[in-house]
């Protein structure tokens, strides 16, 4: 089972068995499948997608457990990445906005859970109304633009040089989830 460190106020650690990572990668991955299949590879949301798709591969890869803990009578190596607060709260909701177009299954709807329980324990370092405003129009965008329009709208790097998604902030956030405007969504 996923697990977070919230002693960082800036960044978080996430936590969980080989087992744990591949299938949150697994779940990643039909995302990412979804996202490629619109032929939308250089967009924000697929960048945000692979960048904590790596970050999660490159935990277990490493080889290196971070943590070991006794189970009963087996000894279970938990691995650990960093990631921001901001970003396992922008990927949760999209991940559920997302997950209707999706064959998911139940580790898929688990780990879409653990990360919103994640974002969620970790909001409480964060200002909760844009917290709010963030998930809102997320979902008010995925609402009004369709899928396909949501993927190519969706911003989440400061600039256009797509900085690393640790990088992003409440006002960074907020700055890029502009409002409905005539029914139209112009860019979340």
């Amino acid at each position: 089972m996923l697990t977070g460190n919230f002693e960082n106020k800036t960044n978080m650690q996430i936590m969980g068995d080989a087992l744990d990572l591949a299938e949150l990668q697994k779940t990643l991955y039909k995302v990412t499948s979804l996202v490629a299949g619109y032929k939308l590879e250089d967009s924000d949301l697929f960048l945000l997608l692979t960048h904590f798709s790596q970050k999660t591969e490159s935990a277990w890869w490493a080889g290196s457990p971070g943590r070991n803990s006794v189970y009963g009578k087996a000894e279970v190596n938990y691995y650990s990445f960093e990631t921001s607060p901001m970003e396992v709260l922008v990927l949760s909701s999209v991940l559920r906005e997302l997950s209707p177009f999706l064959m998911i299954n139940e580790l898929d709807e688990v780990n879409i859970y653990l990360l919103e329980y994640l974002a969620k324990r970790a909001q409480s370092n964060m200002d909760q109304r844009e917290v709010g405003t963030i998930k809102e129009r997320i979902r008010q965008s995925m609402e009004s633009s369709g899928i396909k329009r949501f993927i190519q709208d969706f911003r989440c790097y400061s600039n256009h040089t797509q900085e690393q998604s640790e990088e992003m902030s409440l006002q960074t956030m907020t700055g890029y989830l502009i409002p409905l405007i005539a029914g139209l969504f112009v860019r979340i």
